[in-house]
């Protein structure tokens, strides 16, 4: 409860100074409240916090599985409800929770108070303060990456709003701008302010920006970048894969593997950061009683039942609710298991997750993908059996994925089953094209099941999110993704 009360009052001090706080509602602020906030060293710490706190309401109200999995076929619809159906079937809308970007902009704002200020703070040490900075400029850049995977083009503000007469409506900028001057641009300081010493599952260190960066650059296509960054985060000698009997530590408890595989993971508490009612918590399936939006799809279910040797397969999901009519509706990955081996799944209000943003075995799959299209696709597969290996999963052969697009699609399945439930899939089928090639057939199904016309998903405009109603209605310069409806 304490801790409860304290970010309670973390999150009111720093709403009082958020720079897009203006952006989002366009209410006055007064021009002094930075100033007198950021004046100590408690005061930096406090304000870094703040920023992570945005990030747990920003991507952890259920916004990690509905931008990152919910649209992809690791999930289906799990019952009636409007919001769930219509991201299940394609059927996005203006009006919808997940079109709303308030939270990230909040974030961003509180980064780029933290941004302006600490460096004017005395009585920090400068390793301690240049480590401030990296973390407000990496989580700023996290955001962005959000925010132009979801949306395309977005506004930038880079500076807190401080100035009563300054202009609110913001127009978009090119995702490409946004990902060269904007992104790489934050992480790269990042990386320079880091302390190269630190490591911390639960905040940014230059472990962290350097799998931010070549998930950037992944998806820039910028596959010898993506080997580069991977291996000078290789070269830190800090991480590796944990053994197959540690695999579930990685989900429950980061920090106790004798490797260290986590490299950042998001500490989440409804108690603490739940925002609001409903259903809307960060595991959107996987608590006890809870009536899911979501359930997993039978096609990522076919791929682990096809090989029960597999450890992940009983350690992601309750392989006895395979046998329900309503098929498998929880997942137990982030919590630990019962004596019987059942995941122990926690009441809502009990729910705790650890989530892992990045890990090594992401970022070596990242690398193996890289790999193959830069000419080497042995060195692709080896790494795919370093995971499978590690799963029990057994290895499989290179000369039986001749071509690039049979390596990339082995290394594609992988992630599936590895990173599962991670906020990874949608994004992987985004980068490599697959989106229509993948869920046109699943639509499809799942309408007629429905009793709807099969329309499908062909329209490739439609792999990005709307923009909500609400930020079209406080920005008059915002024009809605086509094709949708403002």
């Amino acid at each position: 409860m304490k801790r409860f009360k304290i970010l309670l009052l973390i999150t009111f001090v720093i709403s009082l100074i958020t720079g897009c706080e203006k952006f989002l509602d366009q209410q006055p602020i007064s021009d002094l409240s930075n100033e007198l906030f950021w004046r100590t060293p408690d005061d930096a710490r406090l304000g870094v916090t703040g920023i992570y706190d945005g990030v747990q309401s920003a991507i952890g109200t259920g916004s990690f599985t509905d931008w990152g999995d919910a649209r992809s076929d690791n999930f289906t619809y799990g019952g009636t409800g409007d919001d769930q159906i219509s991201i299940s079937l394609n059927g996005l809308t203006a009006v919808s929770p997940y079109s709303n970007w308030n939270d990230l902009y909040i974030t961003i704002g509180r980064a780029n108070s933290a941004i302006k200020y600490i460096p004017r703070i005395q009585g920090i040490a400068d390793v301690q303060k240049n480590d401030y900075l990296a973390q407000a400029y990496a989580l700023r850049a996290f955001m962005y990456f959000y925010a132009v995977r979801v949306w395309g083009d977005v506004p930038v503000v880079l500076e807190p709003f401080e100035d009563l007469n300054q202009q609110p409506d913001i127009t978009r900028v090119s995702a490409s701008t946004i990902i060269d001057d904007v992104i790489l641009k934050d992480l790269n300081t990042a990386y320079t302010l880091s302390d190269k010493l630190k490591i911390n599952y639960f905040e940014i260190s230059t472990g962290a920006i350097l799998a931010m960066l070549a998930d950037v650059y992944i998806w820039k296509k910028d596959y010898p970048k993506v080997i580069e960054e991977t291996t000078k985060l290789m070269q830190l000698n800090r991480y590796g894969l944990v053994a197959g009997a540690d695999w579930k530590k990685l989900f429950t408890d980061p920090g106790t593997t004798s490797i260290r595989e986590n490299i950042w993971s998001l500490n989440w508490s409804f108690l603490v950061d739940q925002q609001g009612n409903g259903n809307n918590n960060f595991q959107r399936i996987g608590l006890d009683g809870n009536t899911s939006p979501y359930k997993i799809d039978s096609t990522i279910l076919t791929k682990f039942e096809s090989n029960k040797n597999d450890i992940r397969r009983k350690l992601t999901y309750d392989t006895l609710l395979l046998a329900t009519s309503f098929g498998v509706d929880r997942i137990g990955k982030f919590y630990p298991l019962r004596p019987d081996g059942r995941p122990d799944y926690p009441t809502r209000q009990l729910n705790e997750a650890k989530i892992p943003i990045y890990r090594y075995a992401d970022i070596l799959l990242l690398r193996a993908e890289a790999l193959n299209k830069t000419n080497n696709p042995s060195g692709a597969v080896t790494i795919v059996n370093q995971i499978r290996t590690r799963a029990n999963a057994g290895t499989v052969l290179a000369a039986n994925y001749p071509t690039e697009r049979d390596v990339e699609t082995l290394i594609l399945d992988e992630r599936q089953k590895e990173l599962f439930a991670e906020g990874r899939r949608w994004f992987d089928l985004i980068r490599t094209g697959r989106v229509l090639e993948v869920m046109d057939p699943l639509i499809r199904e799942r309408q007629t099941l429905l009793g709807q016309q099969p329309t499908g998903f062909t329209d490739p405009r439609k792999i990005l999110f709307p923009i909500s109603r609400d930020a079209l209605n406080r920005n008059t310069t915002l024009i809605q993704n086509p094709p949708y409806s403002e």
